[in-house]
């Protein structure tokens, strides 16, 4: 199960596969924020991929294991990981976060997106940058990103 770029995997795919458009070029994806979301719901992970894809380079996953794997592939260097806490059997987000972190080549700057009655705690608890609730704002979840971003050079276009 790789993942990083399109066509790798049927189960994790670079962002244009799952909400449309072609492949991005690798200036394009080396010179954008690499943003990891990782989310069960296929319909909340397309749904945020879609909003995320014309101005970060975006990786997905649906559970924590295969986020390992993505971000494996990707260095442990996303410059900001999307997580909802809940994934379903397995590994659930804070784990996945725990491990990132352990992982990381810098600083992780991981953004909840949770549904979880409790998201603001948990967030707090592993060190989240943001948390944002389910139904989350599409304005806001991609301000959030472009504010954790280290890439201040581009998509800092105010909404």
């Amino acid at each position: 199960m790789r993942g990083a770029r399109a066509g790798n995997s049927s189960t994790s795919r670079q962002v244009e596969d799952i909400a449309g458009g072609g492949p991005p070029t690798i200036a394009a994806v080396q010179s954008r924020t690499r943003v990891l979301v990782v989310e069960d719901d296929p319909d909340t992970l397309a749904a945020v991929a879609a909003a995320l894809r014309d101005e970060f380079a975006v990786w997905v996953a649906r559970d924590g294991e295969q986020a390992l794997e993505v971000a494996d592939e990707l260095g442990f260097n996303a410059d900001v990981v999307v997580i909802d806490l809940h994934l379903g059997p397995g590994m659930r987000g804070d784990q996945f976060a725990a491990e990132y972190r352990r992982r990381a080549k810098g600083p992780a700057r991981i953004v909840v997106l949770s549904g979880v009655p409790l998201a603001r705690e948990l967030g707090r608890a592993i060190g989240a940058a943001a948390v944002l609730p389910k139904p989350y704002d599409v304005g806001e979840l991609v301000s959030t990103i472009r504010i954790l971003s280290p890439r201040k050079d581009e998509g800092s276009a105010a909404d």
